[in-house]
């Protein structure tokens, strides 16, 4: 596990992990891609120090993106690539309701139902920004957090009924309301919420 604001020296890491310097050089490469670690000429490479004003910020234009996202499927995608949706929404929601599954697995299968719901748009930059705020948030101890919570049976389905309905400020708000469920639910219950699990 590597610390915010790290150093990530390339012969340390091919020592390491025992690979080549083409195979350190292209993860960093992907990472710094998803903003995970970035790159300054001098300085080397380094893990990405998120802050508390920074991740607002990245969790405004995730908001942005995704009720877009919402707005556009509920206008143009067709039927057969909602239905496609449903299924992902049903597995995802499966998932949340089991108990004792894998958290680190859970986290990346609704990742990528959020993903695809960019993806299905038909806009390859919706899917990308999304995507790179939604890794880094993937760091933070909010997101497993939020995973904790008691969520609705049809959590994520209810996000695909909406856009069925096909009126798409049905589908912005059904999503607003879907990314600030974890602030409204401690708003309303501030002594239920889990601890913030310890850090390694």
């Amino acid at each position: 596990m590597y610390q915010a604001g790290e150093h990530l020296v390339r012969r340390d890491l091919v020592k390491k992990h025992g690979v080549s310097l083409s195979i350190v050089n292209e993860a960093l490469a992907r990472l710094s891609g998803d903003g995970l670690v970035e790159t300054k000429e001098m300085y080397g490479s380094r893990v990405v120090s998120l802050t508390a004003q920074s991740l607002r910020d990245e969790f405004v234009l995730r908001e942005a993106i995704e009720r877009h996202v919402a707005r556009l499927l509920a206008e143009k995608a067709s039927d057969e690539v909602l239905k496609g949706l449903m299924e992902d929404a049903r597995t995802v929601d499966r998932w949340m309701n089991e108990l004792g599954h894998d958290g680190s697995q859970g986290s990346l299968l609704h990742l990528d139902f959020h993903l695809k719901l960019a993806r299905s748009t038909g806009f390859p930059s919706l899917e990308e920004a999304l995507k790179w705020t939604s890794m880094r948030a993937l760091l933070t101890t909010r997101w497993l957090k939020n995973q904790q919570l008691p969520h609705p049976e049809d959590f994520h389905q209810q996000l695909v009924h909406s856009m069925l309905k096909r009126d798409p400020a049905l589908a912005d708000e059904t999503m607003r309301a879907h990314l600030h469920y974890a602030d409204d639910y401690e708003a309303r219950n501030p002594k239920k919420i889990p601890a913030e699990p310890a850090k390694a």
